[in-house]
């Protein structure tokens, strides 16, 4: 298969979920009655927003964290140059598409002599063990919460195929790369050195995995603040569609594809379309006004610094891949 052919497929591909997001979104907003979406926004419940809030900045603490734990002893950064770091990324991943935040974090740990390839072997395995914690957390969800039919077997499918991928990614890190492989895979290969060492894979697991549970809780807390009587249960349930559909190509910020799976996950549950939109807008903004606020300042200074960097005559040529 050619170039062309592949640039094609993936447009194409792009083109489909789009439509799909879109679909989704216009079954949804049909059904709105803006009386009643104003009524639950003016209702809220601000003291339990600013809960909300204070644990998304909580959860940018434990990504930090979570980083620590991953770069290890291998590649010592300390705490709050990566909180900083996280903080840049998350905002630049909110404004920028493409996932920006993270081709700006392969430069930030670049400046403390974490190699291209660790770094991106580090974003892929932190992606894939968080998607396993919030799969393994919404498991046992649809029979809590009452459902039968296809639902259950959608979320055993899809945990089943996260747990998979990551027990490949750890079988691969055990094994010793053939020196057939490009230096850029072999590097990728070593950069899983983490999941190597017991210790560090159950910490860093540990910190992840929290991170999750502190969004589902502020999905849960969001819910309370719109009044809306559903269980930490469903909290995870909406989370898990969340996560799901923010894996599909989006806009910056995962807009569409974080409404489309709230939406989807709230008719599921019985809400209202007028309700289930205030929450999904509050929710998202929970999500990501607090990263663009906090984290902006860093994402300027970081990208006024790499651009000095990159016009001083003597600075260091960055590889390929890192140019954003």
């Amino acid at each position: 298969m050619n170039e062309r052919t592949k640039s094609r497929l993936g447009l194409a591909f792009r083109l489909l979920c789009v439509l799909a997001t879109v679909v989704v979104l216009w079954r949804f907003l049909r059904g709105i009655d803006v009386d009643r979406f104003t009524a639950a926004l003016r209702g809220a419940d601000y003291r339990l927003l600013v809960l909300a809030v204070l644990l998304n900045v909580g959860a940018q603490f434990v990504r930090g964290a979570s980083w620590t734990a991953m770069l290890g002893a291998r590649h010592p950064v300390r705490f709050g140059t990566l909180l900083r770091y996280e903080l840049a990324a998350q905002a630049a991943s909110s404004l920028t598409p493409a996932r920006a935040g993270e081709v700006m974090r392969l430069w930030m740990l670049r400046r403390e002599g974490v190699p291209v390839t660790v770094t991106t072997a580090l974003i892929v395995l932190k992606k894939s063990i968080g998607a396993v914690g919030v799969a393994l957390l919404a498991l046992p969800v649809p029979l809590l919460l009452g459902f039968t039919g296809w639902v259950p077997g959608v979320v055993l499918a899809i945990t089943a195929a996260m747990v998979a991928h990551l027990a490949l990614l750890v079988w691969v890190a055990h094994r010793k790369p053939g020196a057939k492989l490009p230096a850029f895979l072999r590097g990728l290969v070593d950069g899983m050195y983490f999941l190597r060492d017991r210790r560090g894979f159950a910490g860093a697991s540990a910190w992840i995995l929290l991170g999750e549970i502190a969004d589902a809780a502020a999905a849960f807390v969001v819910l309370r603040a719109l009044h809306m009587n559903l269980s930490f249960a469903a909290a995870i349930l909406v989370l898990f569609f969340i996560d799901f559909a923010n894996a599909l190509p989006s806009a910056p910020a995962q807009l569409g594809t974080f409404e489309a799976g709230a939406l989807y996950a709230l008719g599921l549950l019985g809400v209202s379309p007028d309700l289930a939109l205030a929450f999904t807008l509050v929710f998202h903004a929970q999500q990501a006004m607090p990263q663009i606020v906090v984290g902006l300042p860093f994402q300027l200074h970081y990208l006024a610094v790499r651009r000095t960097t990159q016009d001083s005559p003597t600075a260091a040529p960055v590889p390929e891949g890192m140019h954003g």
